[in-house]
């Protein structure tokens, strides 16, 4: 589906202004596969249309992103249960407050920000008759190619995702993509649709009725004589480090390494997790890998299933927890500094996501899939904030590519050994880090009558099964864990 020759229908599609739709409704819209239909949308503000192959989703941006507004086009979801949401192919988007002037000066500081890696400037031809500059990969979870484009005085700025672990840059895919992009001028502007920014407060976090539900549940991962009971029997949950034999950590296949089991990881749900009924997952405990787990899917060959990529963010060891939306996500960490809260372009398939740098100085988390970012008693959380094992980061959602929901409602959360920074703080690079202990505070598998002893869960490759994990044996796919 993702060669443009082996599909009879294509799609012309002009960037709609908020009101313009491709078919009909809202958010992302898809023509069936193989559907010879062509279609423009109206209401021009970016002024840029694309041919593409019938089945692709089409991202209309309901936001602005650093002084830019435009559209995504989508590799087509499969429909099955382990897809997140596809992949991005182009995002074509008009960056107004840029002049033709401007873009080698642009290009310098994306060059500058990244002295540690190869990225190459080349020119390229878009739209059969225009030259614009590229530079690239700019590395993340979902690393680009920026090609910028003077148009008769304005400035596009086209993002070309393609999948380049060697970081080679434009494939043969994006520079035909970009050979049938076509320009025409805007109708009108970008500040009369009256869009908020991508990570203004608005777009970010909890607002009316949202806002007063998760105020009245935030009292902390469990409730308030638990947690204080929590470190008056066994290991400590509020060190950073608990005592157990052994220790270190240890390189494995691909260049992944495991977490030194004496380093404090947690559950990131609490006592309220998945309340709502009929989805077989009792209040309190949630499921380890649903969608995927340890090299899985999108975690695996058909993603994001990579060790020490140093242009991408290595989720080899990444782990979907499904919980309900709103629940609340807490920090995996007893002892961190958020590195990045919000949502950005090199992360495009994450949605709303946090990182956290460890108090070790070595891991950091990133939490994906966000409905929005976490506030603490009236604290938004943010970029530099320090967080505790009792910290609320966000709230479990299924944003990822702007209105394309990557499945059932999760958490996708990763952990990485040394990674590096986006100018923003958001990681990549570094080596995929694998968590095999989780502690737990256990007020869900109390309410069982499970024993709580040492509260550490330890993850494993096992047979996939929906029982109750307990810390004598080891857990894996499908298997319920406690708060």
């Amino acid at each position: 589906m993702r060669n443009r020759y082996n599909i009879l229908g294509f799609v012309l599609l002009t960037l709609a202004a908020v009101m313009g739709v491709v078919g009909s409704g809202a958010g992302a819209q898809a023509q069936s596969p193989g559907t010879p239909v062509a279609q423009k949308t109206g209401g021009e503000a970016v002024g840029a249309a694309v041919v593409h192959p019938a089945g692709w989703n089409v991202e209309r941006e309901t936001y602005t992103y650093d002084d830019t507004y435009g559209y995504t086009l989508w590799y087509p979801d499969t429909g099955e249960a382990h897809d997140h949401g596809g992949k991005p192919a182009l995002r074509v988007a008009l960056a107004y407050e840029l002049k033709p002037q401007d873009i080698d000066a642009e290009v310098d500081a994306v060059l500058a920000d990244y002295p540690g890696l190869p990225l190459k400037r080349e020119a390229v031809n878009v739209a059969r008759e225009h030259e614009g500059v590229a530079v690239g990969p700019i590395p993340g979870g979902t690393p680009y190619t920026a090609v910028y484009v003077p148009v008769n005085g304005r400035v596009y700025k086209i993002n070309a995702y393609a999948d380049d672990p060697e970081g080679r840059g434009l494939d043969a895919r994006s520079k035909e993509l970009l050979s049938d992009v076509r320009f025409e001028r805007p109708s009108r502007s970008v500040g009369s649709l009256g869009l908020t920014g991508a990570n203004s407060p608005e777009a970010l976090y909890p607002s009316g009725p949202e806002a007063s539900a998760v105020k009245r549940q935030e009292d902390g991962k469990a409730p308030v004589d638990l947690a204080a009971a929590a470190s008056d029997d066994g290991p400590s949950i509020t060190a950073t480090r608990t005592t157990t034999k052994g220790g270190g950590e240890t390189r494995i296949a691909e260049g992944c390494w495991r977490a030194d089991p004496r380093f404090f990881v947690q559950t990131q749900h609490g006592y309220r997790a998945n309340a709502s009924g009929g989805d077989g997952i009792p209040t309190g405990w949630t499921q380890i890998g649903v969608p995927n787990f340890w090299g899985q899917y999108t975690h695996g060959n058909l993603g994001y299933g990579r060790c020490a990529e140093p242009y991408y963010a290595n989720d080899k060891y990444a782990v979907d927890y499904p919980l309900n939306r709103w629940d609340h996500v807490f920090s995996p960490f007893s002892c961190g500094t958020v590195t990045y809260a919000g949502r950005n372009q090199t992360h495009a398939d994450y949605g709303i996501f946090v990182s956290i740098k460890a108090c070790n100085g070595k891991y950091v988390n990133l939490s994906a899939h966000l409905e929005a970012l976490g506030t603490n008693n009236g604290d938004r959380l943010s970029k530099g904030d320090r967080v505790t094992r009792n910290t609320v980061i966000g709230y479990a959602g299924d944003t990822g590519g702007g209105n394309i929901a990557v499945g059932r409602v999760h958490v996708h959360t990763a952990f990485y050994r040394y990674p590096k920074e986006n100018p923003d703080g958001s990681p990549y690079g570094g080596a995929g880090l694998q968590i095999v202990r989780n502690h737990y505070v256990g007020t869900a598998a109390r309410r069982r009558g499970i024993e709580v002893d040492s509260r550490v869960y330890n993850y494993a490759r096992v047979t996939p099964r929906k029982a109750f994990c307990r810390e004598d044996r080891r857990c894996g796919e499908e298997y319920l864990v406690s708060n």
